[in-house]
């Protein structure tokens, strides 16, 4: 028996068998381009997919991919025309306006992305219709380069297809900073993506591992120091949270699976030894005691941070926050060094100062010293802290040395502490002000 095609000119005639063979040689052709293109890791079930959400005209979302989990951002949050459009993070939950976008209907069934921050609209550069032209921001004109259709693609995830190419939206890559652009449509999960509904809700995210598992971190490692409870003007403070490698709790201590949040409010009170209230986890030593080191060898901390939120002081003209410190004896200062995060009352925007306080330098300088580097909040910095066998005590920023300072005696007995420890509000009442701190890749390095 064989199967007839016709076509213009002549009839050709293939054995079923060798149609067969053709159909699934093409398939398997088809397949293979597809692996060498791009390889797939279905987590289509994995924790970091939220509820599903049907994007909707007049709403405002951030754009999660699926084969990365980041979300759709401009670069250097940017508002200018051309800007460029990028994967970063994976809060599909975040406050930052550059990650939000807002769907407004341009008729006949298309809309057009508009970002909250900068008012402009996603485009194809230069109106192009090739594979792996580049998606930006402009100011809308009506063309049809900046018009998409949301087409679903089953699961609760949806392509971005544009008007003018016909080709969707494309991750070229699964790392923070990876590039955005089209791609004829193959059905690749960076093709794919999830629309969260901006205040849909409230809840920090708590998906991914434990916070201890995103930090490589166990109760012999270290301790959390911290609040139970709902925040109020009378919380239950725990010097040693129990059973840290699961722990996690959305009003003080959470991850999105990338980042591990440190939330503290202002008026909860502290420790025996402070009324500052903190959110942060102190040094042990393996075996689940505490931690007391010399300043012999090389002692080190290194972690990325990120200052979301500053809280307010005691008289609620600043904001200041500790990320990290040595902790050590003193008799006026108990802290060798403490890095600070120094703004206004309730910043969670632009520019900052580092404060270094502690021994270091309210002791052995005489006060208190302010970096101005254009630091900023909502930015990510990776932090050293070193005490030596020299004793000099050093800060680094990003790789570069911004604090030097030899100590004036030797201090023993220490141990590293980080988190999220409110300053300057000792005494203060409770008014729902909160400092939210981020940390990830935290190491800790102790060397004769």
């Amino acid at each position: 028996m064989k199967t007839h095609f016709l076509n213009q000119k002549r009839d050709y005639f293939f054995p079923y068998g060798q149609l067969f063979a053709v159909l699934l040689a093409a398939l398997l052709f088809s397949c293979t381009n597809e692996t060498l293109e791009e390889t797939d890791i279905d987590i289509t079930t994995d924790a970091v997919i939220e509820s599903k959400a049907t994007p909707a005209v007049g709403k405002t979302y951030t754009i999660k991919n699926l084969k990365s989990g980041r979300t759709l951002d401009i670069a250097n949050k940017s508002n200018n025309n051309g800007a460029n459009l990028q994967l970063w993070g994976t809060n599909a939950n975040t406050t930052g306006t550059h990650r939000q976008w807002q769907i407004l209907s341009v008729g006949d069934g298309y809309v057009r992305l508009k970002g909250v921050d900068s008012g402009k609209s996603l485009e194809v550069s230069a109106g192009s219709n090739s594979n792996g032209a580049n998606v930006q921001q402009w100011a809308y004109a009506g063309t049809t380069h900046q018009e998409w259709q949301i087409l679903s693609v089953g699961d609760g995830y949806f392509r971005l297809k544009n008007r003018d190419s016909g080709k969707s939206l494309w991750a070229q890559g699964t790392a923070n900073g990876s590039n955005v652009a089209q791609y004829a449509y193959k059905g690749w999960q960076s093709q794919k993506w999830f629309f969260t509904e901006v205040g849909g809700s409230s809840n920090p995210p708590t998906t991914g591992d434990s916070p201890a598992a995103v930090l490589g971190i166990t109760s012999n490692d270290w301790k959390l120091n911290g609040f139970t409870g709902s925040p109020s003007n009378d919380p239950n403070y725990v010097d040693n949270m129990p059973n840290l490698g699961s722990y996690e709790d959305s009003n003080y201590f959470y991850t999105d699976g990338e980042w591990v949040f440190f939330k503290c409010y202002r008026g909860l009170g502290g420790s025996e030894n402070s009324d500052n209230p903190r959110v942060e986890l102190r040094e042990m030593n393996g075996s689940g005691s505490e931690e007391y080191w010399t300043n012999e060898g090389t002692n080190s901390m290194e972690f990325t941070v990120r200052v979301d939120q500053l809280s307010n002081n005691v008289n609620n003209n600043a904001g200041v926050v500790c990320v990290g410190q040595i902790h050590g004896p003193g008799s006026s200062v108990d802290d060798i060094i403490r890095v600070q995060f120094y703004g206004n009352a309730g910043q969670s925007s632009g520019n900052v100062r580092l404060k270094i306080s502690g021994y270091i330098t309210e002791d052995v300088i005489g006060s208190s010293q302010f970096i101005d580097n254009g630091y900023k909040l909502d930015t990510s910095y990776t932090m050293k802290i070193t005490y030596n066998s020299d004793d000099y005590v050093r800060l680094y920023v990003n790789g570069s040395q911004v604090f030097s300072q030899k100590m004036d005696t030797d201090k023993d007995d220490n141990y590293f502490k980080v988190g999220n420890y409110i300053q300057e509000s000792k005494g203060a009442s409770y008014d729902g002000s909160n400092a939210i701190v981020r940390i990830k890749n935290l190491k800790i390095t102790h060397t004769n």
